[in-house]
């Protein structure tokens, strides 16, 4: 039974403080949220937590020494701080900007109230949860609180095993020729390719900037189901999926924006891959893990290309890349540069497009009413993200960025045209 392990290479950016050389995830966290009508009880939404622990044993964990590097331990017991504030809006968007104290516990909460509307957040360390998992921990907390409210005593399986890292599950899947010889290629860092378009950074900082409370921005764009309907056939009539129709208005709107006025730029879309489906059999989504690396797509994009177009090349590089393995195996050279002293260059992206998909609606007690649920993760530089998902059959696109480089002048423009693309789309 593995109640300890290694962290792994793959989590060690998110648990290792590798300074300005390294990428900006460094306990970063994970933040899913539920806004209710209704006022949940904190005493319920504690041993709800306990359950999530409880059958999670990666939420029990703590990082310690170890000889050859940090280590994931699990405990006992533990209980995850749960912290009652009040407002919503102005609370969340200073929360989501917040660094929990992760010694204590893996996972937090917090339950924001203002009149009968309260919101549940949970925060949960980057390093052992992704976007798609830490929903699927959403949905089970709210199982949970749903049956005890209702007098129910759920009593999910105690686990003591920790999962396995997904790089750990991954090793041996490639010939070590071939992981060397991608090891190679980016130790002599290939031909000097075109470097991307992307919207300007004020990295020294502009006049006026919001303070630290309030750096990263989560801006949504949520649409109701029969406009959200009239999206997906507006995409299916175009041979494209919502996700590929977004990535091409997002690709197009930034385009219009940059310099020169004519002509094709360079630009690369970042993605991020879930490696559960990679994997034989698949992975659970319900297995708490962070298992997300990414994959960029390059292309050249016109003023006048259509974004279905667009869209439409971006899907089909990312199918040929899926095909041929490139995530995993590139994340693997990677690591394995990593470990032999080679820098590893950080990708430009244009922009990134995170494809969450479609999550149902989880369920909340009798006489509360569920009015919307979501997600957000950022860290400082990180470039601009656009997440795409269906929840609960509404379509929410939501922009997420670092405000002290980029700023509202940029964004807002770019909001304001996603929304009336998708609208003009809805009622065409």
């Amino acid at each position: 039974m593995t109640r300890q392990r290694p962290v792994s290479p793959f989590e060690s950016v998110y648990f290792l403080d590798l300074g300005p050389a390294g990428l900006p995830l460094y306990d970063m966290p994970e933040f899913v949220e539920s806004l209710v009508r209704g006022r949940p009880d904190p005493a319920l939404m504690r041993r709800a937590l306990g359950l999530l622990t409880e059958h999670h044993p990666i939420l029990r964990s703590e990082v310690t020494s170890g000889e050859a590097g940090p280590l994931l331990r699990v405990r006992d017991r533990v209980r995850p701080p749960l912290t009652v504030l009040d407002g919503i809006e102005e609370t969340y968007a200073e929360l989501i900007n917040s660094r929990p104290d992760w010694t204590e516990s893996l996972l937090h909460a917090w339950l924001l109230r203002d009149g009968e509307r309260s919101q549940v957040v949970l925060g949960i360390h980057h390093g052992v949860a992704d976007g798609r998992s830490a929903f699927a921990l959403l949905d089970e907390f709210w199982r949970y609180y749903t049956a005890l409210a209702a007098g129910a005593d759920p009593a999910p399986e105690r686990r003591e095993e920790l999962p396995e890292a997904i790089d750990t599950r991954l090793a041996g899947a490639f010939p070590d020729a071939e992981l060397d010889a991608l090891v190679d290629a980016i130790a002599q860092g290939g031909a000097a390719d075109a470097k991307p378009a992307t919207l300007p950074t004020d990295a020294v900082g502009r006049p006026g900037r919001p303070d630290a409370a309030r750096r990263f921005v989560c801006d949504r764009l949520e649409f109701p189901p029969r406009i959200t309907d009239a999206v997906v056939a507006a995409a299916r009539a175009r041979g494209v999926t919502v996700n590929s129709l977004v990535t091409g208005l997002v690709l197009t709107a930034v385009r219009a924006r940059l310099a020169p006025e004519h002509g094709p730029l360079t630009m690369t879309c970042g993605h991020g891959v879930d490696l559960r489906t990679r994997l034989t059999p698949h992975l659970p989504l319900s297995t708490v893990l962070n298992c997300i690396t990414g994959l960029q797509t390059t292309l050249a994009v016109g003023h006048d290309d259509r974004p279905e177009a667009v869209g439409r090349e971006v899907s089909g590089q990312v199918a040929g890349a899926l095909a041929r393995r490139d995530p995993e195996r590139f994340l693997l050279a990677a690591l394995r540069a990593g470990a032999r002293g080679v820098a590893v260059p950080v990708p430009v992206v244009s922009y990134g497009i995170s494809n969450v998909g479609r999550i149902p609606a989880h369920p909340v007690p009798e006489g509360m009413e569920l009015l919307r649920f979501g997600g957000t993760a950022n860290a400082p530089g990180m470039p601009p993200k656009i997440g795409v998902a269906s929840f609960g059959g509404r379509l929410l696109v939501q922009n997420e960025y670092d405000s002290w480089t980029y700023g509202p002048e940029q964004m807002g423009p770019l909001r304001e045209t996603l929304r009336a693309s998708l609208t003009d789309l809805a009622i065409e």
